[in-house]
C-alpha cells in the first residue's frame, strides 16, 4: 500500500485486479472505502513520481505498469512489460520507472512522458559473475599473502588484494540474477535492488541441480545509477554461505541513517547495510561480505513489506504468514538493542503488533507454506535452497538447470499437479511422492516427515491464479470507480474484442486435425496424455531421447520453453518445431499469432 499526497490511501488487491482507496474519517476511527480502481491482474507493486502527481502500478500474472494521476486515480496509460515485474520505483527527477522482475533477471528501465504514461521499456540486467580460488590438488595450505601491486595474473578488478599472491588464476564463474522482489531508492537517486545470484551449472557438468556441492544462490545487491541508465553488478568474491539472504523479499531506506534494509523471506530476518558503500554486502577491500552489514533483526513468520519511519528512526515490518508488525529500529547503531557477535543479530525483545485477521489457509496449509519459503536450513538442500527458490511463488524461476540426464527447465508447479501424473520431465515418477524424495535427494537435503512433506503438497494444490475483473463481487462492481473517456473506452473494448477473437481463432487451430496440437495435449485443461515422445529436442547433453507431454496450464507465463529452455517465446517455439512436435509451417504469420494468443489465455 502507499499514502497519498493527501492523506488517501491506496491498497494494492492482488487477488483481485482491484487498487482500493481509503480515507481517514477520525483519529480512531478505521479508513473508509472510498472507490475501486480496475488494473492489470495481480497488482503487486506501488509507488509515486516525486510530485507525488502519479501513481505507478506493477502487475505481475498480465505483466505491465499502469499509471494513474494521483488528483482523480485518472489512468494515463499502461504498458506490457516482460513477464513477472513485481517492485517499482520512480527515478528522482520523475522521468522514469524502474522496475524489478521476479524471474529472468532483469530490471526494466521505462520511460514517463510528460503526462506520466509510460511509454518505452528498455531492459538492464542483473546477471553477474563469481570469482572462486581453483584449489591446487596436493598443495598444503600457507597463510594468504595479498598480491603485490601490479601483478600480472588475472583478478576482477579493484579484488585483486583478496588473492593470496601464489594462487592459481582464479576461476570466473557466470551467475543469473533471479528473485527480483525488491527495489529502494537512495538520497542520491541510485536504487539498490537486493537479488540472488545463481549458478544453475554448466551445461556438459550436470553439476548445477544437485550434483555439485558449491554453493549454488549467492545473496548480493545490484545498484542501478541515478539516471536509470545501467545496473552495476559487481564481481562476488566472498559470500555468506547458508547465512545469506536468500529470498529478499522487500527493501527500504533510512534516508538520514543511510542505512538500507532488506527483509528476507525463509529466514525472517531483517538486515540492515551500510547504504553509503558502493555495493551494499559487497566488500570493497580485504575482508567479509560482513564487513558491509550493521546488523540483524529477528522477526515474525514470512517478511514481505518494510516501512521506514524516518521521524522517529524506526521501521515497521510487515510478516505475511503470521499476520503481525514488528517494530526495528532504522538506524546506523541502535542504542538500545546490543549486537551480539558474530552473528551481528540484534538481541532483546522487538516490539510487535498482531493484526486482527483471519486467514485462508488451514493448519496444514499453513504449514506447508512457511516449509515451502524455509531458507537457509539443510533439510531441502545442502545449500541452504528453500522450495521457493526455484519455484518463488508456486510459479518457476525461468532457469534452465544442469542435472545428471541433461538441462531442464524449471516447470511451473501452481495449477500442474492435480491430473498432471506422471512427474518429472521424463514422465518416470507416478506420484508426488516419488517426484519429491528424488528432487530432495539429488538436492543434497537432509529431508522431511511424510507430515511436513504433505503440507507442502497441500499447500501447492491450493493454490490459484490471481483474480480479475470477471470474479468481482456485487458490492466490489458497485464500489469501482467510473470507467475511463469514451474513447479511451471504446479503444480497450475494441483492442479486447480483437484479442478475443483472435484466441477464439487461435483455438480452432490448436484442435484441428492439420495441427495435430490437441493429439497430445487432452481435453478440457489441455494437460497431458501421460505419455513420452521423442520430438527430436534431445541434446548431446541428454541420456534419453523422449520426454512426457507437458502441461499446458498458464503456459503463457512461463517462458521459456522446451525442457532445456531453448525457445524465448511461444512464436519461436511454433515457429522452430514444425514436424517434430505438430505442423505449424502450413500457418500463414497471422494463423501463428492467433495459436498464440489462445495458449496465453489458458
Amino acid at each position: 500500500m502507499i499514502v497519498l499526497g493527501d492523506g488517501r490511501v491506496v491498497a494494492s488487491l492482488r487477488d483481485r485486479g482491484l487498487l482500493e482507496v481509503l480515507e481517514p474519517t477520525g483519529a480512531a476511527a478505521p479508513l473508509a472505502r472510498r472507490c475501486l480502481v480496475p488494473v492489470a491482474r495481480e497488482p503487486v507493486g506501488l509507488a509515486m513520481t516525486p510530485d507525488r502527481a502519479t501513481l505507478l502500478v506493477a502487475s505481475r500474472w498480465e505483466p505491465a505498469l499502469t499509471s494513474f494521476a494521483t488528483a482523480d486515480l485518472r489512468r494515463l496509460g499502461e504498458l506490457p512489460l516482460a513477464r513477472d515485474p513485481t517492485a517499482v520505483v520512480a527515478s528522482a527527477d520523475g522521468r522514469r520507472a524502474l522496475v524489478a522482475h521476479a524471474v529472468g533477471g532483469r530490471i526494466s528501465a521505462v520511460a514517463l512522458g510528460d503526462g506520466g504514461a509510460p511509454t518505452a521499456a528498455r531492459e538492464l540486467s542483473t546477471d553477474g559473475v563469481e570469482w572462486r580460488r581453483r584449489a591446487v590438488v596436493g598443495k598444503k595450505p600457507t597463510a594468504p599473502r595479498l598480491m603485490p601491486s601490479g601483478a600480472a595474473r588475472s583478478a576482477p578488478p579493484g579484488l585483486e588484494g583478496l588473492l593470496p599472491s601464489d594462487a592459481p588464476a582464479p576461476v570466473r564463474a557466470e551467475r543469473r540474477g533471479s528473485q527480483g522482489f525488491a527495489l529502494a531508492r537512495a538520497a542520491s537517486g541510485a536504487v539498490f535492488a537486493p537479488i540472488a545470484l545463481v549458478d544453475p551449472g554448466r551445461e556438459a557438468s550436470g553439476g548445477g541441480y544437485g550434483a555439485a556441492r558449491a554453493q549454488t544462490v549467492i545473496h548480493h545487491i545490484a545498484v542501478v545509477d541515478a539516471a536509470g541508465e545501467r545496473a552495476d553488478v559487481p564481481p562476488v568474491s566472498t559470500h555468506l554461505g547458508t547465512q545469506g539472504c536468500q529470498l529478499p523479499r522487500a527493501a527500504a531506506i533510512a534516508p538520514a541513517e543511510e542505512v538500507l534494509l532488506v527483509a528476507c523471506l525463509g529466514r525472517d530476518e531483517v538486515i540492515a547495510y551500510d547504504a553509503r558503500a558502493a555495493i551494499p554486502g559487497q566488500p570493497g577491500a580485504p575482508g567479509s561480505v560482513r564487513d558491509r552489514e550493521l546488523y540483524r533483526a529477528r522477526v515474525g513468520f514470512g517478511p514481505t513489506a518494510i516501512a521506514v519511519d524516518g521521524a522517529r528512526g524506526r521501521a515497521v515490518v510487515f510478516t505475511r504468514f503470521d499476520g503481525e508488525l514488528t517494530i526495528l529500529p532504522a538506524v546506523r547503531a541502535p542504542a538500545s538493542a546490543v549486537i551480539s557477535a558474530p552473528s551481528k543479530e540484534l538481541s532483546g525483545e522487538l516490539p510487535v503488533v498482531v493484526l486482527p485477521r483471519a486467514s485462508r489457509l488451514d493448519e496444514q496449509r499453513a504449514e506447508g507454506q512457511r516449509l515451502f519459503h524455509a531458507a537457509g536450513g539443510r533439510r531441502i538442500a545442502f545449500d541452504g535452497r528453500a522450495c521457493a527458490s526455484c519455484h518463488p511463488d508456486g510459479r518457476d524461476d525461468a532457469l534452465t538447470w544442469s542435472t545428471p540426464e541433461g538441462p531442464r527447465q524449471t516447470p511451473m508447479l501452481m495449477g500442474r499437479l492435480v491430473g498432471t501424473a506422471p512427474y518429472g520431465w521424463l514422465g518416470d515418477k507416478k506420484d508426488l511422492e516419488g517426484h519429491f524424495a528424488r528432487t530432495l535427494s539429488r538436492l543434497g537435503g537432509a529431508g522431511l516427515t511424510a507430515g511436513e512433506r504433505d503440507a507442502i503438497f497441500a499447500y501447492l494444490r491450493a493454490m490459484e491464479p490471481p483474480g480479475g475483473a470477471a470474479d468481482l463481487t456485487a458490492e466490489e462492481r458497485a464500489a469501482l470507480v467510473a470507467p475511463p473517456p469514451a474513447g479511451a473506452a471504446g479503444a480497450g473494448a475494441i483492442a479486447a474484442g480483437a484479442r478475443a477473437a483472435l484466441a477464439a481463432r487461435g483455438e480452432a487451430l490448436f484442435h484441428a486435425r492439420e495441427a495435430g496440437c490437441s493429439s497430445c495435449h487432452l481435453g478440457d485443461e489441455l494437460t497431458t496424455d501421460g505419455a513420452r515422445h521423442d520430438v527430436r529436442s534431445a541434446t548431446r547433453f541428454d541420456a534419453v531421447r523422449a520426454f512426457e507431454t507437458p502441461s499446458l496450464r498458464f503456459v503463457g507465463r512461463s517462458a521459456p520453453y522446451y525442457h532445456d529452455g531453448r525457445y524465448p517465446t511461444l512464436l519461436a517455439l511454433l515457429q522452430g518445431v514444425d514436424g517434430s512436435m505438430g505442423h505449424t509451417a502450413h500457418l500463414s504469420a497471422e494463423d501463428r499469432r492467433a495459436l498464440v494468443a489462445y495458449l496465453e489465455s489458458l
